[in-house]
């Protein structure tokens, strides 16, 4: 069970993040290292190429117009690709070990020139040289209880940009959501049969995720946490009051049109000039 906000594992072979604890789940490093197999699975790294596909499309970027930070970056999916592509990223992310796997990468691909991996808190991340473009992909906003904190995280990266700079925001849109929900499901991902239960509280402004899989030593994984859901005005709303300006959404990367049809909800904002 959870004590003083850690993870331990009980007598009967079960590792629990207790819902107590779900306030601080995105500081958790037992949450990433034990869920790694469910977010960054083969399927989901193939994505990056496709994903930035979509970025480029959308953003009408190109390497020479200067270096992007990818918020959250996780092990480097996307950075990654983006510095195959030619750009300069700064990748940064709380949890250390996804940032040595991305490092590690960046190595062996001969990318170290191209990419920086940052340990650091995406709301208070100062750049060290004004940006072209920020990513935060795959639902990396939200995670705490107060909705200033996701306002600080949308400032500072509108500081962070160049005039003209581009911020290009993934979530799970509250629209969609409520009409593709499902209480309870099995996924199989790496060899691991996972459980995954949602529901909506807070009068539809948080999303509660219960997940849990069996290990190959046969442990039972298991946690409980929210994230905060927008919609398509929410989010606007919430980028208007960071600064920035020309909101557009979409209803995914591949920048289909945000309706009854959208898998996510997308959001391009630009710095003004």
């Amino acid at each position: 069970m959870v004590q003083g906000g850690h993870v331990k594992q009980d007598s009967s072979h079960n590792v629990l993040m207790d819902s107590k604890a779900n306030e601080t789940w995105w500081n958790d490093s037992q949450f990433w290292d034990d869920f790694a197999p469910l977010m960054f699975d083969q399927e989901r790294i193939r994505e990056a190429g496709p994903d930035m596909d979509g970025l480029e499309s959308l953003t009408q970027s190109h390497p020479g117009a200067g270096p992007l930070l990818d918020l959250g970056c996780g092990p480097g999916r996307h950075s990654l690709e983006l510095a195959r592509r030619g750009y300069k990223v700064i990748g940064i992310d709380l949890h250390q070990p996804y940032l040595q796997q991305a490092q590690d990468r960046a190595i062996q691909e001969n990318l170290e020139q191209s990419t920086s991996f940052v340990n650091a808190d995406i709301r208070h991340y100062h750049a060290p040289t004004p940006l072209a473009g920020a990513l935060s992909l795959f639902q990396t906003i939200g995670y705490t209880e107060d909705i200033e904190d996701d306002l600080s995280l949308c400032k500072k990266t509108q500081e962070n940009l160049a005039p003209g700079g581009w911020f290009l925001i993934e979530s799970d849109g509250k629209e969609v959501i409520a009409r593709n929900l499902e209480h309870r499901t099995w996924i199989e991902r790496e060899g691991r049969t996972i459980l995954l239960e949602y529901t909506a509280e807070a009068a539809w402004t948080r999303l509660r995720n219960h997940w849990k899989f069996q290990d190959k030593e046969g442990k039972w994984h298991e946690c409980d946490f929210t994230y905060r859901l927008f919609s398509a005005l929410e989010m606007g709303q919430l980028l208007e009051e960071a600064g920035f300006a020309s909101i557009e959404f979409f209803g995914a990367l591949d920048g289909r049109p945000y309706n009854q049809d959208a898998q996510k909800l997308v959001a391009l904002a630009r710095k003004p000039w």
